[in-house]
């Protein structure tokens, strides 16, 4: 063991203060050969990400580009930020070993992976709203960097996610003598009705060499809430090595069933790691991605990089699992998250070096300790910040029967052995506070969760379609959500909890009177249900019943889990009446049990505002900016109080997302909701405009300025619509003003975009039908064909013909065309749309893909083969539309052949079938996955022909599947593609 004199610990220890420098951070712009993305989408047609717009166009070629960078760098680790990039952590790097403990992409190359499209590989990636990766994953987010009093530096990074409209912002930390860097989450709902729960933070790690995924556990869980063993598999393979994983697809691991803090990987032959860290209450997902082994994934190494390799990732969340729909058949269902909720938590990420193995870690460090037969206690340790403490070692009794003292920097390898007295045996240790406890065997850390449910657990009964419509509602899937509650109050018209669910779909669709009809019932079944009660509140509200509005909220206070979100409703219904003790007095009460809750403790600043008490703005300001240093609220008040062109630069400066129309206003209709309408109109004053914008304004100026509301509304009708997608509930009453001040299809087609989007298709189109048509905006005549699924498919042709001649270059209008042409088996002019689209731009694989499928219906086989072996396809996750298309052209192609009896032209057509070409973006997967009956019945009916009887009868027992007996081969080949129509509308 280490022995050290007091003099020399003296020295030690203060060497180690004194090399204590301040973190420093940087912002500069660094080149990276960049793969752009481009060719957003104007229609309104993706109902999963409205009222956000898909990105299309993938650039082939790289070109330089210059980003803007954070670098936060102290004496151990240098973290860098890529505010343009969704806020990415791009890498994190190892300045004692020179390495890059996050995966770090040396170009920036956006590919179709996340929900609109372009994503890039590497890093950490922040997620919040719904499952997939964020909308905001390849966009610029609003961020600030400051140093702290600390010595410590820091970088936020937020943005406002428009699917749930919630908002995030994460503190990237780098602490003055720390080896690890932190990110810290807060995480806000400030909508008044539940919201979807998914967050997962995603960090790229490098393949390497030897690697090995260190996560505590004994059974990994699927999307769908499937179980299976970890690390050893059925099967026998330890798949916590990456090389054991060399067989089926790509593949996600949610590990479970241990008591952990932590997870990361070992690079077994550099002897080098990575830890992620933290408290399991505030991360219970444990997640590994990894791509295919086989080609099928290694296609996608060479999708998002150049030279940088393979990556896998390792991914923390809330939840123990990414869960799916299929999963609400499990125990591992969806969670909601709570109006005015606020979460907040920190997580640890760090390198380690040089322990010749791993056993355990904490925010301490990375530790190997091992124990011997000769009363030896072995301990390695990879430190993460300095350390001048001795390690305790303790027995059963919990008496000390072992120390030795420890000075160490971070990074700084320690390797001690503390000497036992003989029959001791050591259970646990403690360093810097933090214990240790020692195991024998691993499985003394399994939990006794269950994993299953049981089987007699009917889904079907009115509990269980429940269960359905609510997560149903919690991923945002709310048609099927309201079939399934539906279905259960069927069952049981009086069931309180789908009652209170329907109610919920009912404010969604913006049908107050059905969901105040529901609430009332749900009441008369229990007066005191919170949830009911606060809903009731909200439809009441909305139907301006404020008497009934204000009993709801005051009865479901009663309910702790309701109890926040009923204190900021009253808060806000006090101050929107002007009786501001009583708005003070509940704000007060929100933030007393929830300090979290910034939206009560902005209501508190604006009444401190009202009252002229700068004591008490300061108080709710600190709170706020403690909470969220880029809130664009608090810089607003400052300007609104001051109005200087400092304070108006202070705020507009830090508004740098990527749609910065909606940061206002989501602003502007908060302070319009508690009807605070000066400075909701100081607001979008400030703002960029647009048609919505601009119709907010005509309905604000409306009492004070009658004239300046007038200018505003004939604005808006000359403005351009391109790309406006509202959303709000808010702005469908604006839109329904303008509506009855005079006729505006602009005003209609937006409010029959917000009813769309919220499955009232009929009152949708209503707003189309009933009113004047624009002659020069496209997607108007898309949305109508949208959305009237009962005309028939000719008319949905005439209204996109008007959208195609309004915009012919826009090729989605030419390629709806084609579909509907399918759909009455007109392929011909399917054909003819497509070849004149194709010739315009013949780098739209898109268009490419559908060509070569037309090409197909009409039998022109040989067209098909030439424009597949022309196109160069970017997939996106899980694409194979590419490979099915290429496929049935070859074995088409063969078969006919064989038809002309020219066998040995028709076996090279079936041996290019079982090829993946890598210009269509598909890689070979492994044998097991391959299924080849239809090539070796084509090939067995080929030899048939030529007499040869030996290789007919040896590809005819090569079969796997031996009950397609009865489908003749033609139709085994055409089911490939053409299962079944596919349809636009």
């Amino acid at each position: 063991m280490y022995k050290y004199s007091p003099l020399i610990l003296a020295v030690l220890f203060s060497s180690i203060l004194l090399g204590q420098k301040k973190s420093t951070f940087k912002e500069t712009t660094k080149n990276y050969i960049t793969y752009p993305f481009s060719d957003p989408n104007p229609i309104p047609e993706n109902a999963k990400i409205y009222p956000y717009f898909r990105f299309d166009g993938f650039s082939l070629k790289g070109k330089e580009q210059n980003w803007k960078v954070v670098e936060l760098e102290n004496d151990y680790i240098k973290v860098q930020i890529m505010p343009e990039i969704g806020g990415k952590i791009w890498t994190a790097f190892d300045k004692k070993t020179g390495k890059d403990f996050l995966y770090n992409n040396g170009v920036v190359k956006f590919r179709d992976i996340a929900m609109r499209g372009p994503w890039v590989s590497g890093g950490i990636e922040m997620n919040y709203g719904i499952i997939g990766h964020t909308p905001n994953s390849a966009t610029p987010v609003d961020y600030l960097v400051k140093n702290n009093d600390d010595g410590s530096v820091s970088c936020f990074t937020s943005t406002l996610d428009l699917l749930t409209r919630t908002r995030w912002v994460v503190e990237t930390k780098l602490e003055k003598d720390k080896a690890y860097f932190t990110t810290t989450s807060y995480w806000f709902n400030a909508t008044g009705i539940e919201q979807p729960y998914y967050t997962w933070m995603n960090a790229g790690i490098p393949v390497g060499e030897e690697l090995q995924f260190l996560y505590p556990g004994n059974f990994s869980v699927g999307h769908g809430g499937d179980i299976k063993n970890w690390p050893i598999d059925d099967k026998g393979r330890n798949l916590s090595f990456y090389e054991e994983n060399n067989f089926g697809p790509s593949k996600s691991y949610h590990i479970i069933g241990s008591h952990s803090n932590y997870f990361g990987a070992l690079w077994k032959k550099e002897d080098y790691g990575m830890i992620h860290f933290a408290n399991r209450d505030d991360k219970l997902g444990k997640k590994i991605f990894l791509w295919a082994q086989s080609d099928a994934g290694k296609v996608w190494e060479e999708l998002l990089t150049d030279k940088s390799g393979q990556y896998v990732e390792i991914q923390s969340g809330r939840l123990f699992n990414q869960n799916v729909i299929q999963s609400s058949f499990t125990p591992f269902k969806q969670i909601g998250f709570m109006p005015y909720n606020g979460d907040q938590w920190t997580e640890y990420w760090y390198p380690f070096n040089g322990l010749d193995g791993f056993s355990h870690a904490n925010k301490t460090g990375a530790f190997n300790i091992k124990s011997d037969l000769t009363g030896v206690l072995s301990v390695k340790i990879s430190p993460t910040q300095p350390i001048n403490d001795s390690i305790k070692v303790f027995n059963a009794d919990r008496e000390k029967i072992g120390s030795v003292l420890i000075n160490a920097n971070p990074l700084q390898m320690v390797d001690v052995n503390v000497k036992l007295p003989k029959g001791e045996k050591p259970v646990s240790m403690v360093l810097n506070g933090e214990l240790i406890d020692f195991v024998e065997n691993e499985s003394d850390k399994n939990l006794s969760r269950p994993m299953h449910i049981p089987e007699s657990f009917d889904s079907e009964s009115t509990y269980g379609l429940y269960l359905q419509g609510r997560d149903l509602y919690r991923f945002r899937k709310y048609k099927l959500a309201e079939e399934k509650i539906k279905a259960s109050l069927s069952k049981d018209n009086l069931f309180l909890p789908s009652l209170v669910e329907m109610m919920k779909l009912k404010i969604f669709r913006m049908d107050y009177d059905s969901a105040f009809y529901y609430g009332k019932k749900a009441l008369s079944i229990d007066t005191y249900n919170g949830e009911a009660n606060y809903y009731y509140g909200l439809a009441a509200a909305k139907l301006s019943k404020n008497n009934d509005a204000l009993d709801g909220f005051e009865v479901a206070a009663l309910t702790p889990n309701y109890r926040i979100a009923a204190y900021t409703a009253l808060a806000h219904n006090y101050l929107a009446k002007q009786n501001y003790i009583k708005a003070e007095e509940y704000a007060m009460l929100s933030v007393k049990n929830n300090p979290n809750n910034i939206d009560a403790w902005q209501v508190l600043q604006v009444l401190a505002r009202l009252k002229g008490n700068d004591l008490q703005i300061k108080t709710a300001r600190n709170q706020i900016e403690k909470l969220n240093p880029i809130n664009h609220f608090i810089r607003f008040e400052d300007f609104y109080k001051s109005p200087t062109e400092n304070n108006k630069e202070k705020f507009q400066a830090l508004i740098q997302n990527e749609l910065p129309i909606e940061s206002y206003l989501e602003l502007a209709i908060w302070y319009a909701n508690s009807n605070r309408f000066d400075e909701s109109i100081k607001v979008l004053e400030l703002s960029p405009k647009n048609t919505e914008v601009l119709f907010w304004l005509a309905w604000l100026n409306k009492q004070t300025n009658n004239s300046k509301s007038k200018l505003y509304l004939d604005r808006a009708e000359k403005s351009d619509l391109s790309f406006v997608f509202p959303f709000r509930e808010e702005t469908a009453e604006i839109l329904e003003w303008v509506t009855a001040q005079k006729e505006s299809w602009k005003a209609n087609y937006l409010l029959a975009l917000i009813h769309g989007f919220r499955g009232n298709k009929e009152k949708a189109l209503d707003m189309l039908t009933k009113h004047s048509k624009p002659n020069d905006f496209a997607p108007y005549y898309f949305l109508k064909a949208k959305l009237d699924v009962k005309s028939s498919v000719e008319s949905k042709l005439r209204l996109i013909e008007k959208a195609s001649q309004i915009e012919p270059k826009q090729w989605r209008y030419n390629k709806a065309l084609s579909n509907l042409y399918i759909q009455l088996r007109q392929y011909k002019n399917a054909l003819k749309t497509l070849q004149k689209q194709y010739k315009s731009d013949n780098t739209n694989y898109i268009i490419g893909l559908d060509l070569a499928k037309t090409y197909m219906l009409n039998n022109q086989y040989k067209k098909a083969e030439k424009i597949l072996s022309d196109i160069t396809v970017l997939p996106f996750e899980g694409a194979t539309d590419s490979y099915r298309y290429y496929r049935q052209t070859k074995l088409m192609l063969a078969h006919n052949l064989m038809e002309k009896k020219k066998f040995k032209q028709a076996l090279t057509k079936i041996n290019e079938a079982e090829i993946r070409p890598r210009n269509l973006g598909i890689g070979k997967p492994f044998e097991e996955l391959i299924n080849n009956d239809i090539e070796n019945r084509l090939r067995a009916a080929v030899y048939k022909k030529m007499g040869d009887e030996s290789s007919y009868q040896k590809h005819l027992d090569s079969i796997k599947n031996k009950t397609d007996n009865n489908k003749t081969l033609l139709e085994m080949i055409n089911a490939i593609s053409f299962k079944s129509d596919q349809r636009m509308f």
